[in-house]
């Protein structure tokens, strides 16, 4: 059953692009940030964590704006939706045995791996 239904195309491509938009913002704020770190820019410029939040802001708003008008983009985004919706996701109980199943394969293997290392260390030891 998927999750997605065709009537919710333009909300999730929105929240999508939102999101986008925030990390976006998120990241232009620590690369200023960075940039007035690396050249001490907090004593030469008063009210500069202000101005760089609203620089990154700005930078985040300007991408939704850009995302939203730009009409490759979301036509790419509308085929992406698409696709989404035709998938099957699994059902909770399988999801949670195939989980299981992981988690101890991984276990099992990771103490193979802790076994041999052990084996070979105590032989090199012996060695050296």
């Amino acid at each position: 059953m998927s999750i997605l239904k065709i009537e919710d195309k333009k909300k999730w491509l929105n929240a999508f692009l939102a999101l986008a938009s925030v990390i976006i913002a998120f990241v232009a704020m620590r690369f200023f940030a960075q940039i007035a770190e690396w050249f001490d820019l907090e004593a030469k410029i008063s009210n500069l964590t202000i101005m760089f939040q609203g620089l990154g802001v700005l930078v985040g708003l300007g991408s939704f704006l850009f995302a939203v008008r730009h009409e490759q983009l979301m036509t790419y985004l509308d085929e992406v939706y698409a696709e989404l919706i035709k998938v099957i996701w699994p059902e909770q109980d399988s999801t949670i045995k195939l989980t299981i199943g992981i988690i101890i394969g991984t276990v099992l293997m990771s103490g193979i791996f802790v076994l041999v290392d052990f084996i070979f260390s105590k032989l090199l030891s012996l060695i050296y």
